[in-house]
């Protein structure tokens, strides 16, 4: 039986996944469990989670929104009926919890863990299915720049997103406009979901992140552009949006090669994530070799009438 641990961090989780070693993520999750909102532990076995509040989401929609992400340690992701029973058991004390504290929650389920989502259907039942997630990485690999139309992609400074921010924000809007992301699967979410992805590009644009921005210009103007943070480890790219009338110049093919060759350069891999059904994304992530290292399921949970 193939024993493995999980960390619902991306730039933690694919240092591990590189190496296909989780001894070590095993033992930092069992040191660091009492930071966790909760754990369940037998034996080797230790499940557990940590729920924080979604505070952008919260005062969005001017109610408690938090987020649940999941830590295990020395588990398989194949059946055992005494693992089901410790993820059924921290369920339970989840379910406790969010019945207690009144709040909308989101659930990240990893999908490779069978036992967690046959817990997860025998204890709770009231939940709200809002598609999945999936994580891509390339590691130790460069690629063809794939900018075939002479496009200028740079690294934009402040005074520049100063300069060109009502393109740039309108050129995210025209993007999200038919976006389907989890929120607006829900329908508790769905009437603002379209100010989440709103806000998130603000935040960016107008320096309240870390984030930096990556840029294509046409003919002196942005027609495109891509979020990306990092640490020592991996450089993500986050968000992003193309200008729908210049889409045949390849732009978002050619920042994300720009940005791949970006981390090689610094010795890094390159992640970044989208929904499942973000087909067109995806299959240019894979033209440029980027494959799955997990995803995750989005369960809502409406708890607001109850505490």
């Amino acid at each position: 039986m193939s024993i493995t641990s999980f960390i619902d961090n991306n730039y933690i989780y694919i240092r591990n996944f590189i190496k296909k070693d989780y001894e070590a993520l095993a033992e930092d999750i069992k040191k660091e469990k009492d930071e966790l909102s909760c754990y369940v532990e037998k034996d080797e076995l230790l499940v557990g989670y940590k729920i924080v509040r979604n505070n952008p989401i919260s005062e969005l929609y001017g109610f408690d929104c938090y987020v649940v992400r999941f830590y295990f340690s020395n588990v398989t992701t194949l059946y055992n009926k005494e693992q089901r029973e410790l993820y059924e058991e921290l369920l339970k004390r989840l379910k406790e919890e969010m019945e207690n504290s009144a709040g909308y929650y989101n659930l990240r389920i990893p999908t490779h863990m069978v036992d967690m989502i046959k817990a997860l259907n025998t204890v709770l039942k009231e939940t709200i299915f809002c598609g999945g997630t999936v994580e891509e990485f390339i590691y130790n690999k460069r690629v063809e720049d794939n900018n075939k139309n002479q496009l200028d992609i740079f690294e934009a400074g402040q005074k520049y997103i100063v300069r060109n921010k009502d393109i740039l924000l309108n050129m995210t809007y025209d993007s999200f406009a038919s976006y389907q992301g989890q929120y607006h699967i829900s329908d508790v979410t769905q009437y603002q979901a379209g100010k989440i992805y709103e806000n998130w590009i603000k935040n960016s644009l107008n320096g309240a992140t870390k984030d930096k921005i990556i840029v294509a210009e046409y003919e002196e103007k942005p027609i495109g552009f891509v979020t990306i943070d990092e640490d020592d480890f991996a450089v993500e790219g986050i968000l992003s949006a193309v200008s729908g009338e210049k889409r045949r110049l390849g732009a978002y093919k050619a920042m994300i090669s720009y940005i791949i060759n970006y981390a090689y350069s610094k010795g890094k891999a390159f992640i970044t994530s989208t929904q499942f059904d973000n087909f067109i994304v995806q299959g240019t992530w894979n033209s440029l070799g980027l494959r799955p290292f997990y995803s995750v399921y989005n369960v809502h949970l409406d708890c607001r009438n109850k505490g």
